[in-house]
């Protein structure tokens, strides 16, 4: 029994469950979830919500989920399926633009919420910041509890350029890594039909300019790479000749 309850929380969305979602089945659905959490079945990430273990857990016991994932999870148990997107610094991360996880986990939610505080970490909450999620850029991701909404390189971007939240420092590192592959004809589209382009527009514009910086010196250094290439060619190709002459 407890093999299939495991399986049927396993193929819940973010593989996320709360009391609530048990109200059915149990008598008690708090006090099944608060068991299952003593035998490593299920984490708990947040008051009232919890995730299943994944079967490949090394110590089922003390996993947990990255902070972007639980943020996933928080916001799946609120607002549903794919009902709300991670953005900003959180976004970043998961799109391999920030190196590091902050201690709070950034989501854009169709409608205002509280905070919620994460029990299983120190000083890490998930904030909701209220969107329309149809007018931002969103993209599918894999997380280590399923498939969750990330903003998309240009839409984070675009949030970045105007969140005066973030360490000027750690944002900027991110922005620099996002735009050396983004297209910048999208941003510049978002950025335009979207709030806050007074604010966003000139940070876009450096982070661009400096984007560009990059590429030229990375072509120059790919040419001088080139011709010393050739050069090392030549000598190598005048020394045989030698070596064939005597």
């Amino acid at each position: 029994m407890a093999e299939r309850e495991g399986m049927r929380l396993a193929v819940r969305p973010m593989r996320t469950v709360r009391p609530a979602d048990l109200d059915g089945a149990y008598v008690n659905p708090r006090a099944v979830l608060r068991d299952r959490a003593a035998k490593g079945m299920v984490h708990r990430v947040a008051y009232g919500t919890y995730v299943a273990v994944p079967d490949d857990a090394h110590d089922r016991a003390r996993w947990r989920p990255a902070l972007e994932a639980a943020a996933a999870a928080v916001a799946t148990a609120i607002f549903g399926d794919r009902g709300a997107a991670l953005m900003g610094m959180t976004a970043a991360r998961l799109l391999g633009a920030a190196p590091r996880a902050r201690g709070d986990a950034v989501v854009a939610a169709p409608r205002r919420h509280r905070d919620v505080t994460l029990v299983d970490r120190r000083d890490a909450a998930v904030r909701f910041v209220q969107r329309d999620l149809d007018e931002i850029d969103t993209q599918p991701i894999a997380t280590e509890l399923g498939v969750a909404l990330v903003t998309t390189p240009e839409q984070t971007l675009v949030d970045l350029a105007r969140d005066r939240t973030v360490n000027d420092a750690d944002k900027h590192d991110a922005m620099l890594a996002l735009g050396r592959t983004a297209d910048w004809d999208r941003v510049e589209a978002l950025a335009a039909g979207q709030r806050g382009r007074t604010v966003a527009e000139p940070v876009l514009r450096n982070v661009r300019r400096e984007v560009a910086r990059w590429r030229a010196a990375l072509g120059h250094q790919t040419i001088l790479d080139v011709t010393a290439a050739e050069a090392a060619d030549v000598v190598a190709g005048a020394w045989a000749a030698v070596g064939s002459e005597t």
